[in-house]
């Protein structure tokens, strides 16, 4: 890029064309993976980082220049992210709660085959979560949000997002393991 992240919101924040593809490639190049854990496939994640500059666009005036554009853009993109599952869950489930005590899984060897897996693995294997378990999974593990958060930004019950979270958990080491073992006896 040949002029600073801060000159290009500028000039973005203007409306110059030349800018605002920049920023946008830019953007894409720090932060579209940020979205890909979101939502099932790269044509979604697209359309749903495409929506996410549309706000960042549109919000680049409340943007202070010398701070942390990344951070900046990378929470509005989280937030159209779940703004877009919200809108388009088309059925709403209620679950029941559970006792907290069986909520949680062994994580024994979780950490050793997570290390091993390269990041364009790991994506996709979250991706193949069922949409809520995957929001509440990326929300509470990836961005560091607890389930009172969760609970504001989703509609969310904490105790469901709790449930989902175990679920989730469960589903990813079954998944990685059975990864691990086709990879092993291709080897």
């Amino acid at each position: 890029m040949k002029h600073s992240i801060d000159h290009i919101i500028k000039e973005s924040a203007k409306q110059n064309r030349s800018a605002q593809k920049d920023l946008y490639d830019y953007t894409y190049q720090a932060l579209a993976s940020i979205i890909a854990l979101y939502v099932k496939d790269n044509s979604e994640r697209d359309w749903v980082f495409n929506l996410g500059m549309l706000r960042i666009y549109t919000s680049l005036s409340s943007f202070a220049i010398g701070t942390n554009y990344d951070g900046w853009a990378r929470t509005i993109l989280v937030r159209v992210a779940i703004d877009y599952i919200r809108s388009n869950t088309k059925n709403k489930v209620t679950l029941v709660a559970i006792d907290s005590a069986h909520e949680q899984i062994e994580n024994d060897g979780m950490d050793d085959l997570l290390n091993q897996l390269e990041v364009d693995d790991l994506t996709k294997i979250i991706q193949a979560l069922p949409e809520n378990e995957r929001l509440v999974f990326t929300l509470f593990e990836i961005e560091g949000y607890g389930h009172k958060e969760i609970e504001s930004l989703t509609s969310i019950n904490q105790n469901t997002s709790k449930w989902l979270l175990t679920k989730a958990r469960t589903s990813l080491k079954q998944m990685v393991e059975r990864t691990f073992k086709i990879t092993k006896s291709k080897k």
